[in-house]
């Protein structure tokens, strides 16, 4: 499928996804960089919980064209540029024709072994390997972000499983791979977060997630402390799946603050926290199932849009 295009080319002219209009006639639609023929997806309105979103047009290869090699829409091509910038082999790696990336927490400060987070209340207390340390975090949270991006704009785990495993350590310090699925949840696939609960409550889960979703609300519940609460997600009947992430930066409040149904993504610890009942003025009853995860550096959360770029 190949990742989400933002930028095309048709009869020597440019167009930026935002100024495509679905009534003009174009022609024969080509990637910006090479002579792949591409195609139009339009955005489209879907139900998120309470609310509903736009899902974002992009352009995509057409079936059964490749982008041409150097290309920069193509996934190897990024991959490669991910891997060349990152010069710690501990962090991306390359190992027979795959790429392998290390998953790591991030605390508060990774160099006190003893720090207080969720994670350590989740049985992280002995597995201080797999903490990032202070000095190696900046180049660790670069990379990261590189990596949410490329999978926020490709269109399916498929794109990336052949290329890159995710690896994470056991207690004994032994490596183990986390499939992509288990990896990365998306408000905007069905199911995703339902699935995140049921990964989250059938097992005990170690390692970090990828979540995406639409803030819904960002308040100071604390001086000095925050919450981003994320639009909550119907699970079955009158079940829902709400997300909160918490942290004390104020930096990360004041890039998010004004930023109400802005799109986000979040590389943290999550947990499943507790289920609670909430009666609706219509005595309507729902259950809600609640999923936290705290963020202690700016470079864990993303904002994404249409015109997110790898």
């Amino acid at each position: 499928m190949g990742i989400k295009m933002n930028w095309a080319r048709y009869n020597g002219q440019e167009i930026k996804i935002s100024e495509y209009d679905v009534n003009k006639v174009y022609g024969k639609l080509k990637c910006y960089y090479c002579n792949a023929d591409i195609s139009f997806v339009n955005s489209h309105e879907r139900d998120l919980g309470e609310r509903k979103i736009i899902i974002q047009k992009y352009f995509r290869l057409k079936r059964g064209e490749e982008h041409e090699k150097g290309c920069k829409y193509t996934i190897d091509g990024a991959i490669l540029n991910i891997h060349a910038s990152c010069a710690d082999d501990e962090l991306i790696s390359k190992r027979d024709n795959k790429y392998v990336v290390r998953l790591m927490l991030i605390s508060q400060d990774t160099a006190k072994k003893g720090s207080k987070n969720l994670a350590d209340e989740s049985g992280h207390r002995k597995r201080q390997h797999n903490y990032i340390s202070s000095g190696k975090k900046t180049a660790y949270l670069s990379t990261m972000n590189q990596i949410m991006k490329l999978r926020a704009l490709v269109e399916d785990n498929s794109d990336l499983e052949d290329k890159i495993n995710l690896q994470y350590y056991d207690g004994k310090g032994v490596p183990y791979l986390i499939s992509w699925k288990d990896f990365y949840y998306d408000s905007e696939n069905e199911n995703d977060f339902s699935r995140l609960l049921r990964y989250l409550t059938n097992k005990k889960v170690y390692h970090p997630i990828c979540v995406v979703g639409y803030i819904k609300s960002i308040s100071e519940y604390q001086t000095g402390r925050f919450c981003i609460k994320l639009e909550t997600v119907s699970d079955e009947g009158n079940k829902r799946v709400a997300i909160a992430i918490y942290f004390a930066n104020n930096q990360v409040y004041e890039q998010f603050k004004d930023k109400n149904d802005c799109k986000i993504i979040t590389y943290a610890y999550f947990k499943f926290y507790r289920e609670n009942e909430w009666i609706a003025p219509d005595d309507k009853k729902f259950i809600y199932y609640n999923i936290t995860g705290n963020v202690y550096d700016i470079r864990q959360m993303l904002t994404l849009s249409g015109d997110t770029t790898i």
